[in-house]
């Protein structure tokens, strides 16, 4: 591949991952930022939205990609960002590692009977300040992962492209 086609390959990544990471960066539902400053003061509530959508657009990228790298490409899009907004308020610089190592931590968590939005809606909650959620608080918050993982995995096959296999070949039967 000649340097002028790499130059446009990586281009056209850069401008796919920045079109996926500005739908993980959208305001989330004004009821679910309602229900979460009940439990919590509003700053405290929208920064953990934020963090819980980035993490899930991350959750996503790793999962749901066609390739390995796009998930390190959109955590190397995120850098800057979170680095912009920890000089504006220092406690996101310090929490969202905290915040991304719980989300992680929800969904690797095996032998759990809570489905896994229902773990991750938990650390949403836990981190808006509701440590014990009922179940009417655990619901909406779990409808909040669902959608937005749902709203992600579209935006990420109509981004990156979704993945087709032959009719008549096994998965396994393609590799070389």
């Amino acid at each position: 591949m000649g340097l002028w086609t790499e130059w446009q390959a990586a281009r056209e990544r850069r401008r796919r991952v920045e079109s996926y990471v500005g739908r993980m960066l959208r305001e989330p539902d004004e009821a679910i930022v309602r229900l979460l400053e009940a439990g919590a003061g509003g700053v405290v509530a929208r920064r953990e939205l934020r963090f819980a959508l980035l993490a899930i657009g991350l959750i996503v990228a790793e999962r749901d990609a066609l390739d390995d790298q796009t998930a390190a490409d959109v955590s190397h899009q995120l850098q800057p960002l979170l680095a912009a907004e920890a000089k504006r308020d220092p406690d996101v610089g310090r929490l969202w590692p905290e915040r991304w190592r719980a989300y992680s931590a929800a969904l690797a968590l095996r032998g759990s009977p809570e489905a896994p939005a229902v773990r991750l809606a938990r650390v949403l909650l836990e981190g808006a300040g509701i440590g014990a959620p009922t179940a009417a608080q655990l619901e909406p918050a779990t409808q909040f992962v669902l959608e937005n993982r749902s709203a992600l995995n579209e935006a990420l096959r109509a981004v990156f492209g979704a993945a087709s296999l032959p009719e008549d070949i096994r998965p396994s039967a393609l590799r070389s």
